[in-house]
């Protein structure tokens, strides 16, 4: 969008609004291609001839490097811009999804769907996750709820469609598509997004009591403000938490049509759990960004945390298929809480000084397991013929993670 027309739609409405448009957008682009991985596991299983664990590894890997490719671009956001960063990012999605609808070999496809799409999303992830805060302080928590939203539109969409075009046109035709809708969404937020206030006229005072600009001026150096955030204990217990919350969301998310077919409910059912996953964030999230800003964004998050937990440890007991879809919906809900305020809590906690990059160095937590947790998962299968164990063993870990992430909380009040 020309920059006129931007600071047109800025005299009429708050600009931050858009942003957060933007942010959806990136966030739908991010999570809903990332999340498609699990519509495609068996046609990869056929097509490559190897099981679950290496191709679970896959996911892992792209997911691993989506947070630890998120380090160097939220210093890259600081020091450039997000509107660059998303350009570039957008680039990268749609060739690595690209070039994995051609791959013709396992480790092609690692290369291409594991490793280039992943840094794709890596770039779009922190902008979609990390801006909203720097444009809104009164009402963050609904703006976070609303951007971070996006993720569950994309799993309404992105998933479903792919798996209708599995079965009409193939594997590897569903997937360009996929990436062509991936880079569609990127151009949608390069036109959209702005880095500042001022880069569209817009009034922080809107939002800021101060009337200060939330978002810091670029710098290519980190502040002391945000070493020592970095460095401090209540850093380490957020980073803690969030590795354990989020261990077992993304065992569900990468195993859940295995698991659906495994435990008789069919095929059909575990990808409609993918949808019914996506809604339940979509409407929840709107829901739980304004809930926070009532009752507390931390609060919130670690109650959320916490049922992502107990919902996985209960999921196996479902004796039938609307139960378990049942439990994948409060399992949805406890997914809305923790996503849509995960820049929200650390800017409460820790201030805005250095978001991007906080943001990014937190995020690491989600490459550690999300390269660890959905191998792990599948490799517990095939030793034990079921995934019971898993999903009670990360369930409990996800309980743990809210814990830790409260302690983290109570730290910092008494600092």
């Amino acid at each position: 969008m020309p920059l006129d027309l931007r600071r047109r739609l800025a005299g009429r409405v708050y600009y931050g609004w858009v942003v957060v448009g933007a942010c959806l957008l990136a966030a739908m682009a991010t999570f809903g291609t990332s999340y498609t991985f699990g519509v495609f596991f068996d046609a990869f299983i056929a097509e490559f001839g190897v099981g679950r664990g290496p191709l679970a590894f896959v996911f892992g890997l792209q997911t691993a490097l989506i947070y630890v490719g998120s380090v160097g671009a939220g210093r890259a956001i600081d020091r450039y811009g997000g509107r660059r960063v998303a350009a570039v990012a957008g680039l990268l999605l749609s060739a690595g999804l690209g070039w994995a609808a051609l791959a013709r070999s396992y480790l092609e496809l690692l290369a291409a769907f594991g490793v280039l799409a992943g840094l794709g999303m890596a770039g779009l992830y922190v902008v979609g996750y990390a801006t909203v805060p720097q444009w809104f302080e009164r009402r963050r928590g609904t703006a976070s709820g609303i951007a971070a939203a996006g993720s569950g539109a994309g799993l309404v969409t992105l998933p479903g469609v792919a798996d209708s075009l599995i079965a009409s046109v193939g594997w590897r035709q569903a997937l360009l598509v996929v990436a062509g809708a991936a880079g569609l969404l990127a151009v949608l937020v390069v036109l959209l997004f702005a880095d500042r206030h001022a880069d569209v006229g817009a009034d922080p005072a809107v939002e800021f009591a101060d009337g200060a600009d939330g978002v810091a001026e670029p710098s290519p150096e980190p502040a002391d403000g945000t070493r020592a955030t970095l460095l401090s204990a209540p850093f380490l217990l957020v980073f803690l938490g969030w590795m354990f919350i989020y261990a077992p969301i993304y065992v569900l998310l990468s195993h859940v049509v295995l698991y659906a077919t495994d435990a008789g409910f069919g095929r059909s059912t575990g990808v409609f759990a993918i949808t019914v996953l996506g809604l339940t964030i979509v409407l929840a999230r709107l829901g739980v960004g304004a809930l926070s800003d009532r009752v507390g964004r931390v609060p919130t998050f670690v109650a959320s945390g916490g049922l992502v937990g107990l919902a996985l440890l209960a999921l196996p007991l479902a004796p039938s298929a609307p139960v378990f879809l049942g439990g994948v919906v409060v399992f949805a809900v406890g997914y809305s809480g923790t996503g849509s305020l995960l820049s929200s809590m650390l800017a409460d906690l820790f201030g805005n000084e250095g978001l991007n990059t906080t943001f990014g160095a937190s995020s690491l937590a989600f490459a550690v397991s999300g390269l660890a947790a959905p191998p792990l998962a599948g490799y517990w299968f095939e030793a034990a013929g079921s995934y019971a164990p898993a999903f009670g063993a990360f369930g409990a870990v996800g309980v743990l993670g809210a814990g830790s992430v409260l302690l983290a909380a109570r730290t910092t009040r008494n600092r």
